[in-house]
C-alpha cells in the first residue's frame, strides 16, 4: 500500500491546531473530510501532535488537545504552543506569490469568471504586505529588484497580448501573422492558421498550420515575439494530426507516457511536472506516471532525473535517452578538438 507522501503529512500537520481552534469541537469526520483523509489517519495525525512540542517534553511543552472531546470523536485543543496561528508566508514567499497571480490575470483577463477572483486574490496580499509587518521583513534583502519586477510584468503583458490575439484568432477564424523565437533562439516570421490552444501544465502552446513549412507546427506562447491578426479568413488545411503529425500535437490522452521510479531525492522532480500518478512507497521511493508532449520531451524528461531515476518504462526509452547523451558528448568532443 502507498505510503502517505511526508510532504503532505507535515503541510497537514502545520495546518491542523490553527483549524481545529477556528473550529473548537469539531468531529473527528468533519476534520478528516476538510483535510481529504480518513478518519484513522487524522487520528495518526492528532497522535502525532499530541508528542510534538518544545525541548524537554514535560507537560506544558507539548501540544495537547482535550482528551475527554477527542475521546468522543470531537477535537478541541487545550495547548497550542503557537500553532493555533496560521503559517505565515515570509516577505519574499508573498511577493512570488504576488507576482505570479499577476500573471495569471493578465493571462486570464478575458475571463469573466476567473478574472474577479485574480483581482481580489492580488489586492488581498498587496493588503497584507502593505499593512502585516508580520510578514516576515528580515527578507526584504531577498526582494526581487525592481527592474526584475518590471521585466517579469513586461513579459507578462506580451504574453497575455500574445493570448489575445491568438483567442481572437480562434474565435473568428483568422490568420495570423507571427514572429517567433524557437528553442534555438532562432527567429522567424510566419503566416500561421491557428488551429487549438493547449497546455500541458507549464506552458500554453498554439497547434496551427504554417503555410512556410506546409505542415502542422506548435509554437509556445511565450516565445512569440510579436503577432497580427490579419483580416484574411484561416483556412482549414486536411491533415490527419493522429498519423502524420508529432505525438506533441496528440490530443491528451494518446501522448506517449513513461513510468519513472525514483528515489527520495527525486521528490522535486515530481512537482514541477504534471503527473497522471504518483505513489510513494514504504522505502520512500516514487513511482510516477508522466505523460509527455512528445517522445523527445520524454527523453529530456528522462535525462534531466539524472541520479536520481532508478528506473524507467518502457525500457527503450532509457535507451534512447542514453543514445542521447552519447551523441551530446561526441558532439561536444569533437567541438572541443
Amino acid at each position: 500500500m502507498p505510503r502517505v507522501s511526508t510532504s503532505d503529512q507535515l503541510a497537514r500537520l502545520l495546518a491542523l491546531p490553527a483549524w481545529v481552534a477556528d473550529n473548537p469541537g469539531v468531529s473527528i469526520e468533519a476534520a478528516a473530510e476538510h483535510f481529504g483523509v480518513s478518519p484513522a489517519v487524522l487520528e495518526r495525525d492528532i497522535n502525532t501532535l499530541w508528542v510534538s512540542g518544545l525541548p524537554g517534553g514535560l507537560h506544558g511543552d507539548l501540544v495537547d488537545f482535550d482528551a475527554s472531546d477527542f475521546d468522543a470523536g470531537r477535537l478541541r485543543l487545550a495547548e497550542p504552543l503557537g500553532l493555533d496561528r496560521p503559517v505565515r508566508l515570509t516577505r519574499q514567499e508573498a511577493i512570488s506569490l504576488l507576482m505570479a497571480l499577476k500573471v495569471l490575470a493578465d493571462l486570464l483577463a478575458d475571463d469573466g469568471a476567473s478574472a474577479p477572483v485574480l483581482v481580489s486574490t492580488q489586492q488581498a496580499l498587496a493588503d497584507l504586505l502593505t499593512a502585516d509587518t508580520s510578514v516576515d521583513t528580515a527578507d526584504t534583502q531577498a526582494e526581487p529588484s525592481a527592474g526584475l519586477v518590471s521585466e517579469r510584468s513586461a513579459a507578462a503583458g506580451r504574453t497575455a497580448e500574445v493570448l489575445g490575439a491568438v483567442r481572437s484568432a480562434l474565435r473568428n477564424k483568422r490568420r495570423l501573422h507571427v514572429t517567433y523565437v524557437s528553442a534555438t533562439d532562432t527567429p522567424s516570421e510566419r503566416d500561421i492558421d491557428p488551429i487549438t490552444l493547449e497546455s500541458d501544465g507549464l506552458h500554453m502552446t498554439l497547434v496551427a498550420w504554417c503555410l512556410s513549412t506546409r505542415a502542422e507546427r506548435s509554437f509556445r506562447l511565450d516565445r512569440i515575439e510579436s503577432i497580427q491578426v490579419l483580416d484574411v479568413p484561416a483556412v482549414r488545411h486536411r491533415t490527419s494530426r493522429r498519423k502524420n503529425q508529432p505525438e506533441s500535437d496528440r490530443p491528451t490522452g494518446e501522448r506517449p507516457r513513461a513510468t519513472l521510479t525514483l528515489r527520495p531525492s527525486g521528490r522535486w522532480l515530481t512537482e514541477q511536472i504534471p503527473c497522471v500518478s504518483r505513489e510513494e512507497g514504504a522505502d520512500g521511493r516514487l513511482r510516477a506516471v508522466v505523460e509527455g508532449r512528445d517522445r523527445a520531451w520524454l527523453i529530456g524528461l528522462v535525462l534531466s532525473a539524472g541520479y536520481h531515476l532508478i528506473a524507467v518504462e518502457p525500457a527503450h526509452l532509457a535507451q534512447d535517452a542514453a543514445a542521447a547523451a552519447k551523441r551530446a558528448l561526441t558532439s561536444y568532443d569533437a567541438d572541443t578538438e
